[in-house]
């Protein structure tokens, strides 16, 4: 890992950008305090769409996987279960 100020990440960004490319985390800093982290995005695994929405900024890849049996959070707020099946009717069209 290495450690730059952000002069010297501005004075040198595409050979910093390339420590990148090559595996390495750059961690930013202002004033000896680390203000960012720079890290590599493995994007070998996602389809050429993702890899666009990626560089555009749409989609962010996660930090680490999701485990496989890991249940999805229950969503804020006290919706009954029959008004979303009814709002997701109406978005369908199916009403």
């Amino acid at each position: 890992m290495r450690t730059v100020k952000i002069g010297a990440l501005k004075a040198k960004l595409s050979a910093h950008i390339q420590y990148v490319k090559n595996g390495e985390e750059v961690i930013v800093c202002e004033r000896d305090t680390p203000v960012a982290k720079i890290v590599p995005i493995r994007v070998d695994e996602y389809s050429e769409q993702q890899k666009r929405l990626i560089a555009r900024g749409v989609l962010t890849p996660p930090k680490k996987p999701r485990e496989l049996n890991a249940k999805w959070p229950k969503p804020p707020g006290n919706i009954s279960d029959e008004v979303m099946d009814e709002v997701w009717r109406q978005e369908r069209g199916d009403y």
